[in-house]
């Protein structure tokens, strides 16, 4: 298949949460045909598939193969092109990414061959919950990592990523009469405080951000509610943020007399840091194509930081570039994708001849 032949088939393969990892997998297998006519031996994981070809250390390449969007989007509005704009569900955030990836790789294998794995999961979207000890068995082999996350709208790639924390916090009261405030303690009002008083945060780093997203509480219009919680994202880059937030948790204090304040904090994601190694090398390739280069810090996450967590060399938003992801207008960039295709096969052909990147 051509790699648009390709493209229209990923895009028009449902491959929504709604999916169990199996019939993702599935649905996607014909990827797994195309890597091994490269001459991939691929291997079916519980939430991905991988590909290795040659020994260790290798180089890795990896995308996702799920987007967000529930089954019957493709049927509804299948991939189409329109002048240079692509669109159609996960057309940019992926499967664009993905298509890059193969045609790259098809391209650099008639000429050259050097050891690489390729990883494409299923589960990204849910966060990786599956395939992340995949990823982390893969980096202890890697000796740097390609990430095919889209490019940015204007074309920038993505040399550092914020990790995600989960935060619960939850405020918890008394039941009395509505009418009679002094019966009741209101979980509602002391989360409010709360609310507040992280939101004051933002602005105190450069990169941590807490947004309150969800918000929970109350029974009847007439009881005073003594079950109160709220969500909140929480995004950062640097370690002294995420103490910080500890820090600021474990000294709350509450507002009303009698009420109580509890939190779960999970890390999700940890930050995928900047190689400035791998950046050079990104800049030195992209001027000896005439190319302009310019990086970016993702405020998402992605599968990359896996390898970054590992200190492995790592670039990301080598896609073809678009905008507008996770929603109906998502697009992409197709007149950018050759582009794209020949500066990745230029730098395997770097990578590839580098004894010591990690």
């Amino acid at each position: 298949m051509s790699w648009m032949e390709i493209y229209e088939k990923l895009v028009n393969t449902d491959t929504g949460p709604d999916l169990s990892m199996e019939e993702k997998l599935n649905r996607t297998s014909f990827l797994a045909d195309v890597l091994g006519d490269l001459g991939f031996k691929v291997e079916r994981r519980k939430a991905a598939y991988v590909a290795f070809c040659g020994d260790p250390p290798y180089i890795t390449l990896i995308g996702h193969l799920d987007t967000v969007f529930p089954e019957g989007e493709a049927k509804r509005r299948p991939f189409k092109i329109e002048g240079s704009i692509a669109r159609g569900p996960g057309v940019c955030d992926m499967k664009g990414g993905v298509v890059v990836l193969l045609e790259a790789l098809k391209r650099f294998f008639k000429e050259k061959r050097t050891s690489v794995c390729v990883v494409l999961n299923v589960d990204e979207e849910l966060g990786s919950p599956i395939s992340k000890d995949t990823f982390l068995e893969v980096a202890e082999k890697t000796s740097c990592c390609l990430s095919f996350e889209p490019g940015r709208e204007n074309g920038e790639f993505i040399s550092s990523r914020k990790g995600i924390i989960s935060l619960w916090l939850f405020a918890h009261g008394k039941k009395g009469h509505a009418s009679r405030l002094d019966e009741g303690v209101n979980a509602i009002a002391e989360i409010s405080y709360k609310i507040v008083e992280l939101l004051s945060l933002n602005g105190r780093f450069s990169s941590l951000t807490i947004n309150p997203t969800i918000v929970k509480g109350g029974l009847e219009s007439n009881v005073t509610p003594d079950k109160a919680e709220v969500y909140f994202d929480v995004r950062f880059y640097e370690d002294e943020e995420y103490e910080f937030l500890k820090r600021v948790l474990e000294n709350l204090s509450t507002v009303l007399p009698e009420a109580t304040i509890s939190y779960t904090m999970k890390l999700r994601r940890l930050p995928m840091k900047e190689d400035k190694f791998l950046v050079e090398i990104v800049k030195s390739v992209a001027r000896e194509m005439g190319m302009e280069s310019s990086f970016v810090r993702a405020t998402g996450g992605g599968d990359v930081a896996f390898f970054s967590q590992k200190n492995v060399p790592s670039m990301d938003g080598l896609g073809i570039p678009g905008g507008k992801m996770h929603s109906e207008e998502e697009y992409a960039k197709v007149d950018r994708f050759e582009e794209r295709v020949n500066l990745v096969v230029r730098l395997l052909e770097r990578l590839g001849g580098e004894d010591n990147v990690r």
